[in-house]
């Protein structure tokens, strides 16, 4: 769990967020936001927050795992969105995006080609960002191909 919140942190696959209209005059921190004006919850910055995520350039699941080996709670949910507006399918997309990572973790190694380095940085520029191709190679644990293709299809992937 913690490798995939520290997934939708490092790269948040809407950077900006979208935007939520004031329903009223609002002051915070001293500014204040008129009615009508909308605001845009800037996720990619809040993921890059150096007081709340020391080091935010680097990929560090165990930021997430707390002295008692728990979870982190108070953040994990920001990349879905803010109030009444957040994401309705939040919960669909971190199960399922929890489901995969470990079917996949569980079945495969997965390892960079050596020929070919994986850019860490190399991901699209626009609303909705995903890495550019790379190339990693899958080597199957346990039983091999067969014992993968057979988990596979009981689960109906």
């Amino acid at each position: 769990m913690a490798f995939m919140l520290e997934s939708f942190r490092w790269r948040p696959v809407t950077s900006g967020g979208f935007p939520h209209k004031a329903t009223g005059d609002i002051i915070w921190n001293n500014y204040c936001i008129p009615k009508g004006v909308s605001v845009i919850g800037n996720v990619w910055s809040m993921g890059r927050d150096p007081a709340v995520f020391p080091d935010p350039e680097t990929f560090n699941p165990q930021r997430w795992i707390v002295a008692d080996r728990t979870l982190q709670d108070d953040i994990r949910s920001y990349p879905f969105g803010f109030g009444r507006r957040v994401c309705p399918g939040q919960h669909i997309a971190t199960v399922s995006t929890y489901i995969n990572t470990v079917l996949t973790l569980w079945a495969f190694r997965l390892r960079e080609d050596k020929k070919e380095k994986i850019d860490m940085l190399a991901f699209t520029e626009s609303a909705n960002a995903h890495p550019m191709p790379f190339k990693v190679l899958f080597e199957p644990r346990l039983g091999g191909w067969d014992m993968v293709k057979e988990a596979f299809e009981a689960y109906g992937m």
